[in-house]
């Protein structure tokens, strides 16, 4: 492992140094072999040569390793071996992001929450036995079915650098399921130093993790289109018996939902009418404490 070093230069002036000065502060503090097999393998991703061998890894970096006479397979064990911690390189490279780059965090709302994205990626293993490490199963759109893969949440802090909408990466968790990466990554969120706002992709939050959020993390994802949920009981009536904990039945993914919307409103869009409404008060039947504000945008461009 090697001293920490600052970069001598002038990390504006051109983008090639720019770059090597973010992976030598990267990889300068991670045990040296580890080091040496990331930074070719950062090589090879950054000069594009995965595009050349197809996508192949172990042929990209060939060149690089071939003077070893190990071969990939090596320095893969090379790379096991190193004991170091994901999210400490993480968090580094996002320290280094702050200190060197014009960074703008996005806030969004009244509380200028910061806009925290949540996604998962599956990486399919078509070829990987039964001893594929972080294995987990998910659905390969090419094959058409389920397959063994690797499956990743990856948890991205949104900025402006020079006016250009970029994520640095906080956090990374491998699941057998997207679900469970989540979940995995929800556990092990990073420190706060304000409000923040989590984004998360269709389907992928349960609805624990929805019950979960907080006046200091507050959740946005997108609903599945088959979801129902119920509105806000009526008022005491002054009848005998338990008051109601539920109200109307709301699918708001339906053509024509049963439900009035709160607030509705048409905005022109590019390819027609913009069509917004709202429902609020509304709560998942297992968690009535859960209060959720749904709102459904039909614009004609995304009409399938």
């Amino acid at each position: 492992m090697s001293k920490t070093t600052l970069s001598p230069i002038d990390l504006t002036a051109d983008p090639v140094p720019l770059a090597a000065a973010a992976v030598h502060s990267l990889i300068q503090t991670l045990p040296a072999g580890t080091a040496f097999c990331i930074g070719i393998v950062f090589i090879v991703m950054m000069t594009g040569r995965l595009v050349q061998t197809k996508g192949s890894l172990a042929r990209a970096v060939f060149p690089f390793v071939a003077h070893l006479r190990w071969g990939w397979h090596r320095v893969e064990r090379a790379m096991e071996r190193g004991k170091w911690s994901l999210d400490a390189v993480f968090d580094r490279a996002h320290d280094w992001c702050l200190a060197n780059l014009p960074v703008e965090p996005v806030c969004l709302g009244e509380a200028q929450r910061e806009v925290h994205a949540i996604d998962s990626s599956t990486i399919v293993r078509l070829r990987a036995g039964q001893r594929l490490a972080l294995g987990g199963k998910g659905y390969c759109h090419r094959a058409g079915r389920a397959v063994r893969a690797n499956i990743v949440a990856a948890l991205t802090r949104v900025v402006m650098i020079g006016g250009v909408r970029v994520g640095l990466v906080r956090r990374t968790r491998f699941g057998s399921s997207c679900h469970e990466a989540v979940e995995r990554l929800f556990a092990d969120l990073p420190p706060a130093t304000g409000k923040r706002l989590m984004v998360v992709d269709a389907g992928i939050a349960t609805k624990e993790q929805f019950a979960a959020a907080t006046a200091q993390d507050a959740l946005l994802g997108r609903l599945r289109i088959n979801t129902k949920l119920r509105c806000a009981p009526a008022p005491p009536s002054g009848n005998p018996g338990r008051p109601p904990v539920h109200g109307e039945v709301l699918h708001p993914g339906r053509d024509h939902p049963e439900v009035v919307p709160d607030v509705e409103r048409t905005l022109p869009g590019e390819a027609g009418t913009i069509r917004l409404r709202r429902w609020s008060t509304l709560h998942y039947e297992e968690f009535p404490e859960t209060i959720l504000d749904v709102v459904r945008i039909d614009d004609p461009a995304y009409d399938v």
